[in-house]
């Protein structure tokens, strides 16, 4: 193999295992999110006058959160081209080996 093509492999798969470490690192969600909203489990607050009188079945209450907080997605969740969803996992991984399936048929089809 051509040292070239070597080196165009090499460093694909160095990306593409980046991307994907990136899409881990950010909580390795299937879509997209720029606010990630999450239901959480908060102990009763003492001092509610409720929180004696067995008002709430259980010591604990549930609670929805929603924080800005980017994740990287495995796939987009845009609603048009330029949305700012649809940076994910797939794509940025389908153009960069699209390049490299073209160069790898281009160098061969050049020999």
């Amino acid at each position: 193999m051509e040292s070239k093509t070597k080196t165009v492999l090499i460093t694909a798969v160095v990306l593409t295992a980046f991307i994907l470490l990136a899409w881990q690192a950010t909580g390795g969600d299937y879509y997209t999110k720029f606010k990630v909203v999450e239901e959480v489990e908060e102990q009763t607050d003492p001092s509610d006058p409720l929180a004696g009188t067995g008002f709430y079945e259980n010591e604990t209450v549930i609670k929805t959160v929603i924080r800005k907080e980017f994740r990287l997605g495995l796939i987009p969740t845009s609603q048009g081209l330029f949305d700012k969803h649809v940076v994910s996992a797939a794509t940025l991984l389908f153009p960069l080996w699209g390049l490299v399936a073209a160069y790898l048929w281009y160098t061969k089809r050049k020999d």
